[in-house]
């Protein structure tokens, strides 16, 4: 319930009265000094108690709190037990009564009477629990409380509800006659008076008046005067003030501590630094005057309707809204002497101390910034304060949200240079020049140092990085000279055990690995396909002492083991037997990491030694047995294999294989062993020596046509390029004539010089127009060609100088001990001029003598050089011009194991024969041939079988069209048209398989009795297979078209026809 603050007369009363009662008491002790002790107690609790109930009540009415009801009863006596009337022997004390005037009265000892009905009082109190409308209880209580019942309004009578009505309201206004509406421009009717008084929006409406005409009215209804325009701020204050006389407190009274006589004064903590204004007056910096406020009321339940009305009793608090407790800082001081913050700082009660931190915080903020004003809602700061410890400091978006124009001091607090407006601006804004200009300086200092420290830290990591690298490098470097150091020391020990060997049992592993530079196997397309075609090399098991051990770089599916186990076992041993146990003596050994990197050109060797389940493998198979190591192209991966193994190589040192292959040094082995070379010139590495070697070689070969450039260090004519200078030569007939003019003279360098200097002048524009590159895919551009030749050196020779030119190739074998054997010869079949796809075996260019001499200085040279193993010479052959002889020019030097070495040792082990150099056959042992079948007219004969053999070992057939035929279905198609091999007669074709996954790869061998029908043979199984895999709308990517047309052309030259050789075969 509310409490009312009673009249002050009663308050002065009390005072007087006890103030009477002590100055009497005081004359009894001073008159009398026999005093009655129980007298002076009774009379001082009798004050004692009259003090403090006025007291509390009149506190409890200033501070506006809801007060409970006294407790009834004694020795907690509830409210449960009055109300359901349990007996008891409470006897009350004394209560005050309320009376209508307000004043209290005390009661002295009650009769049973009164106990009785202050016992149905109390129970009738607690009856509106159950009964809120029981008239009883509500009457008792507004006689002993003063509290009133709420007012019940009474239902409003119910309307009724309107009856529509229907029909029209308004006249319609006339339209305009009929032939104004059909003609608008016919003159409108005249407008009277009556129809004026209608207005213009009726004329308009009627058509009396065109819509498109111009109206001014006059006086115009619209009237225009400035606007005056306020201060923002001082509207705000208005608002607040208004807003300030709307607030009341829960009795709906408005308390303004201002009408006492002396206004209290609030007293703040010294160390909290908060500066209010605390009387009325200017308000200090403020500069606003405080607003004397009077009792005011407003329309509530106990207002006074007139002077002798009773004043009615307020209402319970629930029907009015939670106060706010808003108050005004205005320039960082808070208005302490409002209404407002006196009812908030009372309602903080026992948190008052914390409150005050928070408020401290917000002023201090308001002040750093010259915030003007700001409405502080308290109900917020209070839980701003309850949130925040004693340690910790709100934060500024915190205090912002406690205002409750937050969104206008947000603003000028964002307002830039808005904290250099407060009362320490000029110091805050010397502060930040001065940290400002310390920032710059020391930032440009801190840049200094960073760079420093970062070029330091570059200059050291390089410098780390770079002796890593150098200890890596003398690493390695260390490493291949033990290897190398090995290498050597095993070759010694197999070139003085060469001849024990040979007559032991050993085992060769077989490494077909391409141990090019980096560069160039990045260049290759499908390197392990390349690796792959040696697969030949497995045949060399017709030794019987020989096993192999074959390093395969493709993964082999069963296709391909199952037919190389049938080729395996078709094999003839050189004394004419077959061999039984050729397939145990193959062992297939595959990396493990052969299809785990895609896009990865690593050697085949490199793979070998990232395999440690393969390398276990390997030792385990040549455990305690007699090895040797067969590589490709040999680099140092393969000396680290074989030291690991502890195998010897069978081939020459890294070193001196990369001086002797390049073009330079194979020119200067060929010029050392005295065989004959085109006319050339070596170690080219500028465009400038280009042009002035080519422009001499011209001059001392005015008949040369054809100039060819070789770049070092590239192999199957990859760096090959060419160039017919004599057809844009313009002064070739010139240069002929002072030829002809010098005579013998002319090979004297003073008499070529005009010439020289005149095709020099001529030649760069002849080279960057009509160079033409073989591989235009590797060299798109000729200035990307002349740039690679440069880099890597190149040489330049001449084309031989005839229309009819053969190439052929010569595989050997130099032996640790020094001995030559050579393998095999053949001739070159080209399907362009200078890629070389088959060779036709043996050679019949050439007579075999003076091949095997030229043959037999070159190895001889490389053995001098410290090669050993498998070597490969080409040669071109033609008729000279000038003296109509036969010329051999060395061409190409190869130092490895070759694909037609590899052909050849299929060609050996599928007929049991040997090419013989003094005859320049290949012989094969006798054998016993089938007879002729008999005639009507003959009998059968036993004809005797040719003991030579030619082939043409093709090792790789390209065909695009092969990947999208199977394996067996190819083999299919062959036995259909008659392509095979014949065991018995030891002729047909034999089929290489290079690829288990794109399968556009094969090679072929051709074994026939003569060289004729070996190359008849040859070229119907190619245009057989060609027309079975493809069409004329998909010819595919093949090589067939070309070897045909230059086998075509060969048989031609021999002579023979190839139409009416199969007619003739046909018919038979």
């Amino acid at each position: 319930m509310t409490s009312v603050m009673p009249p002050r007369e009663d308050t002065a009363s009390i005072l007087v009265r006890v103030q009477d009662e002590l100055r009497h008491l005081r004359d009894q002790i001073t008159n009398n000094t026999n005093c009655d002790l129980t007298t002076i107690r009774d009379a001082i609790i009798e004050t004692e108690r009259a003090v403090q109930g006025r007291a509390e009540e009149y506190l409890n009415a200033q501070q506006n709190k809801v007060l409970t009801l006294p407790v009834v009863g004694n020795g907690g006596i509830g409210a449960a037990h009055l109300y359901r009337g349990k007996q008891s022997n409470f006897v009350p004390p004394r209560i005050s009564k309320i009376k209508a005037g307000g004043d209290f009265q005390y009661s002295g000892t009650k009769g049973p009477g009164q106990v009785v009905k202050e016992t149905f009082e109390r129970r009738v109190i607690y009856a509106p629990v159950h009964q809120p409308n029981n008239p009883v209880s509500r009457n008792v209580i507004y006689e002993r409380f003063g509290v009133a019942p709420p007012r019940v309004r009474e239902p409003l009578p119910a309307i009724p509800p309107i009856k529509p009505i229907t029909g029209k309201m308004v006249r319609g206004s006339a339209a305009l006659p009929k032939q104004n509406r059909l003609d608008p421009r016919l003159t409108p009717p005249p407008i009277t008076e009556k129809d004026a008084k209608k207005g213009i929006l009726s004329l308009c409406e009627r058509g009396l008046i065109p819509p498109a005409a111009d109206l001014t009215l006059e006086p115009s209804p619209i009237k225009q005067r400035p606007v005056q325009l306020h201060e923002p701020m001082l509207d705000l204050v208005e608002k607040i003030a208004d807003a300030q006389d709307l607030e009341v407190t829960m009795t709906g009274v408005r308390l303004d501590s201002s009408v006492n006589d002396s206004p209290k004064q609030v007293i703040y903590n010294k160390m909290s630094g908060l500066r209010l204004n605390m009387g009325g007056g200017g308000g200090g910096e403020s500069g606003t005057k405080s607003r004397t406020s009077t009792f005011h009321t407003i329309n509530t339940p106990f207002t006074p309707r007139s002077a002798g009305h009773l004043v009615g009793p307020p209402q319970t608090p629930s029907v009015f809204e939670k106060p706010s407790f808003k108050f005004t800082i205005q320039l960082g001081n808070t208005i302490a002497n409002s209404n407002d913050f006196n009812a908030f700082r009372k309602a903080c009660g026992g948190m008052w101390h914390t409150v005050v931190q928070c408020l401290q915080e917000l002023e201090m903020l308001l002040t750093k910034y010259a915030v003007p004003m700001a409405i502080v809602e308290g109900v917020k700061l209070m839980s701003l304060a309850e949130q925040y410890p004693m340690d910790i400091r709100p934060g500024l978006k915190d205090l912002v949200r406690c205002c409750t124009n937050e969104t206008t001091v947000r603003d000028v607090i964002k307002t830039p240079g808005q904290i250099y407006r407060g009362p320490n601006g000029l110091d805050l804004a010397a502060s930040r020049i001065q940290a400002t200009f310390k920032m710059h300086l020391e930032r440009d200092k801190y840049l200094s140092y960073r760079k420093r420290k970062s070029a330091a830290s570059v200059i050291a990591m390089n410098y780390i990085m770079r002796m890593r690298l150098i200890n890596i490098r003398n690493k390695i470097r260390a490493a291949r000279t033990r290897y190398l150091t090995n290498f050597r020391e095993r070759r010694a020990n197999l070139q003085n055990n060469w001849d024990s060997i040979l007559k032991r049992k050993r085992v060769i592993i077989h490494l077909p690995s391409l141990g090019y530079s980096s560069a160039i196997r990045n260049s290759l397309i499908d390197l392990h396909v390349l690796q792959n075609s040696q697969m030949g090399r497995i045949c060399e098991v017709n030794d019987p002492l020989v096993e192999v051990i074959y390093i395969s770089p493709i993964d082999l599916d069963e296709d391909i083991q199952e037919y190389y186990k049938k080729l395996l076992g078709m094999g003839v041993s050189p004394d004419g037997k077959k061999l039984d146990d050729a397939t145990k003596k193959v062992q297939f050994v595959i990396p493990d990491y052969v299809s785990g990197l895609p896009g990865v050109n690593l050697s085949l060797a490199s793979l070998l030694l990232c395999s440690s389940k393969s390398m276990k493998r390997l030792k385990s198979l040549i455990a305690g047995r007699e090895a040797l190591l067969v590589p490709g192209v040999i680099n140092d991966h393969d000396l680290e294999l074989a030291d690991k193994l502890d195998v010897p190589v069978l081939g020459v040192e890294p070193g001196v294989l990369q001086a002797l292959t390049h073009k330079s040094g194979a020119k200067r082995l060929f010029d050392e062993a005295g065989v004959t070379i085109p006319p050339s010139e070596i170690d080219i590495y500028s465009e400038d020596q280009i042009f002035e070697y080519l422009a001499v070689l011209i001059a001392n070969n005015l008949d040369v046509k054809r100039w060819i450039f070789k770049i070092g260090n590239e192999f199957d004519a990859r760096g090959t390029a060419y160039c017919e200078i004599v057809d844009h030569l313009a002064c070739l007939k010139w240069a002929k004539k002072q030829e002809a003019h010098y005579g013998e003279k002319w090979s004297k360098r003073w008499a070529q010089d005009p010439a020289i200097t005149k095709i020099y002048s001529e030649l760069p524009d002849i080279l960057h127009h009509n160079l033409i590159v073989i591989n235009d895919t590797l060299y798109p551009s000729i200035e990307t060609y002349l740039a690679a030749f440069v880099k890597s050196g190149g040489v330049i020779e001449a084309w031989p100088p005839a229309e009819d030119i053969t190439c052929l190739t010569v595989d050997m074998f130099i032996s640790p001990t020094g001995n030559i054997d050579i393998k095999n010869t053949g001739d070159q079949i080209r399907a362009t001029d200078f890629q070389t796809w088959a060779l036709s075996s043996p050679q019949t260019s050439v007579k075999p003598e003076r091949l095997h001499m030229d043959c037999f200085s070159v190895a001889k040279c490389c053995y001098n050089k410290g090669v050993i193993g498998y070597v490969s010479v080409s040669f071109a052959t033609f008729i000279s011009s000038k003296t109509l002889k036969q010329e051999l020019w060395a061409i190409d030097l190869k130092l490895q194991y070759t694909d037609t070495m590899c052909m050849s040792n299929i060609l050996q082990f599928v007929t049991g024969g040997r090419f013989d150099p003094p005859s320049g056959l290949f012989k094969i042992p006798q054998y016993q041939s089938l007879p002729e079948p008999a005639s009507r007219y003959k009998s059968p004969k036993t004809r005797a079988p040719p003991n030579h053999r030619f082939a043409v070992l093709a090792p790789r057939l390209l065909h695009s069209n092969l990947s999208l035929v199977h394996y067996s279905v190819f083999f299919q198609m062959c036995r259909a048209h008659l392509i095979g091999y014949d065991i018995r007669e030891r002729e047909g074709v034999i089929f290489t398989l290079l690829d288990s996954y794109k399968r556009d790869l094969i090679g072929m061998v051709t074994v026939e009795p003569d060289l004729p029908k070996t190359l008849k043979s040859f070229a119907r199984n190619l245009s057989t297979i060609h027309q079975e895999i493809s069409s004329a709308r998909m010819p595919g990517e093949n090589n067939f078209v070309g070897l045909i047309s230059e086998t075509e052309d060969i048989l031609q030259s021999l002579g023979v026809n190839l139409d009416e050789e199969e007619s003739q075969s046909s018919t038979h």
